[in-house]
């Protein structure tokens, strides 16, 4: 998951008709108000002005709508220029009757700094691969009680098979997280979008949760501004197909090798499961090494198979979930790039409202976590500053691809059991 850290909230996209009196004492001096009309007019038609409020943060914003003499892309760069030099920040945005809209808010749209060591990273790396691993063994037979026991007495033995059987699925989950952060960091430096490294997230394991992956995944913030909808349907969409060329490899591995350890039957028992839900994304992958009887059985072979299916099954999972439409959510930046704010905004409210409901349905309790991490960090994703340049017929193309490649990796309840279903 990538983060923007940019207050860009603050952006006035919604201009009333009747600017409210109190607006009035905020009008700039006739002389101001020239000199950026003067700045404007040499880059587009001014057919009218107004003033609007940022509403999160109060700032006035001076508006003028018409015509753009050249393209959005290229009057973005050397306007914004001048419009910093004046110590203010510029947005364009297409208003209504599809009029253009240059927006200069006053004072600068700075950034939230988060600044942190190299070794902080490397740090929650070390502590995740620990509780993957131990997240692993569990997936392989072992519980905690005899984990904690054979640490207590410094069995090396029983530790070493431990560690052999975890890492065979914490390895696989890890590389495949890492890379998908790794393709929103890279996608974001080739743009020249400021970036921090990966934050790897550790879940430990407790009695109350026998099911964890020993993290809760990893994110990067992005700490400069989204210039355009091209930087952000890049850096949204650079993640999850990163991490799904990474995870199919592994689903084919572990589907293909015979299991040579043991199978985790005490918290399948705890939680009373023996199935997953496979989507059909990976039921097309499958079918390149198994039959269709296979195939029909996939469901339970993904538990009871190679760790490394599994693995690459979570990770599946969690690209899915990366990609639900919603605030900063790798989809919810590919839903805005593709659609605007117009169609992004009523659907994240549409798609957490229904994970609200599946989850108070029962289907899975964790629908109820996502639209709470959604809503923390913006459940309306702000707009990039040039909101104007659309992203160019083969972005639209691979944009249509991943609506597709979204709605086939759909799982509703990811763990279920065959007696019960």
């Amino acid at each position: 998951m990538s983060i923007s850290e940019s207050l860009d909230t603050t952006h006035p996209i919604d201009i009333p008709e009747q600017r409210p009196p109190s607006l009035l004492e905020a009008l700039p001096e006739e002389s101001h108000k020239e000199r950026f009309r003067q700045i404007v007019q040499a880059y587009m038609t001014i057919e009218e002005d107004d003033l609007a409020t940022a509403p999160a943060a109060k700032r006035t914003a001076l508006v003028f709508r018409g015509k753009l003499l050249q393209s959005a892309a290229e009057t973005y760069p050397p306007l914004s220029e001048k419009i910093e030099a004046e110590g203010c920040t510029l947005f364009l945005q297409r208003g209504p009757e599809k009029k253009d809209e240059v927006l200069i808010v006053e004072g600068q749209v700075v950034q939230r700094a988060v600044k942190t060591r190299w070794w902080f990273h490397l740090g929650l790396l070390i502590v995740t691969v620990f509780t993957t691993l131990v997240a692993g063994a569990t997936f392989v037979g072992y519980d905690l009680d005899s984990i904690r026991a054979a640490v207590a007495e410094q069995n090396t033995v029983t530790l070493r098979e431990m560690y052999n059987g975890g890492r065979q699925f914490a390895f696989p989950l890890l590389l495949i997280l890492g890379v998908h952060e790794m393709g929103h960091y890279v996608a974001a430096r080739l743009h020249k979008v400021k970036v921090t490294l990966p934050f790897f997230i550790p879940l430990p394991l407790s009695s109350l949760m026998p099911l964890s992956l020993g993290t809760m995944g990893a994110v990067i913030f992005i700490t400069s501004p989204f210039k355009n909808r091209k930087m952000l349907f890049d850096i949204g969409l650079a993640g999850p197909l990163a991490g799904l060329l990474v995870a199919i490899p592994f689903f084919i591995t572990g589907l293909k090798t015979q299991p040579t350890i043991g199978i985790p039957l005490e918290w399948l028992q705890q939680l009373r499961v023996d199935r997953v839900s496979v989507p059909l994304f990976l039921e097309w992958v499958a079918r390149s090494v198994y039959t269709d009887q296979q195939v029909a059985r996939i469901d339970s072979t993904v538990f009871f198979r190679h760790p490394q299916a599994l693995a690459a099954w979570f990770g599946t999972l969690l690209t899915f979930l990366n990609l639900l439409p919603l605030g900063q959510f790798d989809g919810g930046h590919v839903a805005y790039a593709l659609f605007g704010r117009r169609v992004a905004w009523p659907l994240a409210f549409s798609v957490a409202a229904i994970c609200i409901l599946l989850g108070l349905m029962g289907f899975w309790a964790a629908w109820l976590i996502w639209p709470l991490f959604a809503v923390l960090t913006g459940l309306r994703h702000p707009p990039p500053h040039d909101d104007i340049t659309p992203l160019g017929l083969p972005r639209m193309i691979l944009g249509g691809i991943t609506v597709a490649l979204f709605f086939s990796l759909i799982v509703i309840t990811p763990f279920y059991s065959s007696i019960t279903r």
